[in-house]
């Protein structure tokens, strides 16, 4: 089977919402000696950002939890065989959703996403209390804190960890994502960073850690 035709079964299996179809794409490609980053990246996460570019839009969120379990299903597969030692490191991120909130849909893809991506990702969890996010992006040198937040109550929690990093003269670019998270609460709290969708919260991540550069 072509290459092409391949990446395109990994790709629709995660549009067609079929988890099974995504595991079988997946060991075809390994089978056929398809790079299982390449895979992961060209396949399976094209298929999840198209179904996350029409999120609010012709998608509803039981569409994406089982968006999200193709990809996993398909992800799961390929992570096994990646030559990490071939993989340029982007950076170290530090993840979790924040204290009083268990909803980890987006964190969980998101993770699954940067790695693909070349970033070592520590998952802190969910519930995770102000205090956590900084002690492991200093004992990890941190690029990025990453912190999910879908409960609007939660908002000025952002605020605390902005606050806590910069006391502690962090390195770490903090980026928020989740539901009810825009730019402007991003901003309003402090927060160096946002995006709606985890394949937005890649690009972000990306921007952000090459900012930190110079």
């Amino acid at each position: 089977m072509a290459e092409e035709e391949i990446m395109k079964k990994l790709k629709d299996s995660v549009i067609n919402l079929d988890k099974d179809a995504a595991k079988e794409a997946a060991e075809e490609a390994l089978k056929v000696g398809i790079d299982p980053l390449d895979a992961m990246k060209r396949g399976l996460y094209a298929g999840l950002k198209e179904v996350c570019d029409h999120y609010e839009e012709t998608v509803f969120i039981t569409d994406m939890l089982l968006a999200s379990d193709a990809f996993y299903s398909g992800a799961e597969v390929l992570k096994a065989k990646i030559d990490k030692a071939k993989m340029q490191k982007k950076g170290i991120g530090v993840l979790g959703v924040i204290e009083g909130d268990v909803h980890d849909l987006g964190k969980n893809m998101l993770k699954y996403l940067l790695e693909a991506e070349g970033f070592e990702i520590h998952d802190l969890g969910f519930n995770v209390r102000v205090g956590k996010f900084i002690e492991e992006a200093h004992r990890l040198d941190a690029d990025l804190i990453l912190v999910s937040v879908m409960l609007s109550s939660k908002f000025p929690t952002i605020e605390k960890i902005v606050d806590l990093a910069r006391e502690n003269e962090l390195k770490a670019k903090i980026m928020v994502g989740g539901g009810p998270v825009t730019e402007e609460i991003a901003k309003k709290y402090g927060a160096d960073g946002w995006a709606l969708t985890a394949p937005q919260a890649v690009k972000e991540a990306l921007k952000l850690v090459e900012k930190s550069k110079y």
